[in-house]
Formats: C-alpha cells, structure tokens, sequence
C-alpha cells in the first residue's frame, strides 16, 4: 500500500526539543490543524534512517502521513513548508540558529 506524506527531517544545530517543538508547532497550524481533527493527517516522530556520518543533531525526524483523499502531497508539502518557515523564523529569533529544516515528500513505499 502507498503511503503519501511528507518527510521534514531536522538539520545538526536541532535539539529532540526542537522536534517535539515543531510538531506542536504543526499541529496548531492551520490547514494541517483541521486536517488533524479530521483525521486526514497523522504527524509521527520517527528515527532517521539516512545515516548521514557528521549529523550531529538529533536523528528524529517527523512524519506527516495522508489518512484520507481530502488534500494531495502538493498541497500538504506546501502547506508544510509554509509552517515550518514560520517556526524556523520564530525559532531563530527567540534562540539564534538554524535548524536548517529539510522537507521532502515521501516515497510511495513511506521512505
């Protein structure tokens, strides 16, 4: 079964705060919000598996994964990367950095 989704993976300067922060973050985010309620959209925390060698934050990842036929990986990707520059600005601003966030959609097979 394909799973359809979208990837957003933490550069080295993130903390596992960072992640969970970003999550809350995404799931008080409209659309993604109302997609959530509905249970169209499931956000997990995964372990990376891209075993970059020098990756010195943390290897966690989040998962934004389609439940329902309600929005397409386009729609969900840019929803995505709208909230997520939002937090990587906020963050920035409060606490310096950057996380350097990386958001990709996922493969057919949820990789």
């Amino acid at each position: 079964m394909a799973v359809l989704g979208v990837r957003v993976r933490l550069g080295g300067n993130a903390t596992a705060d960072d992640v969970r922060a970003l999550k809350t973050w995404l799931e008080r985010e409209e659309p993604l919000e109302a997609l959530l309620s509905g249970r169209q959209l499931r956000i997990d925390e995964q372990s990376g598996t891209d075993g970059t060698p020098g990756r010195l934050g943390p290897d966690l990842e989040l998962v934004l994964t389609i439940l329902g036929d309600v929005v397409t990986v386009a729609a969900l990707t840019e929803y995505t990367a709208r909230a997520v520059k939002t937090w990587t600005n906020n963050r920035s601003r409060l606490q310096g950095g950057d996380p350097e966030p990386q958001i990709r959609s996922l493969d057919p097979d949820g990789e």
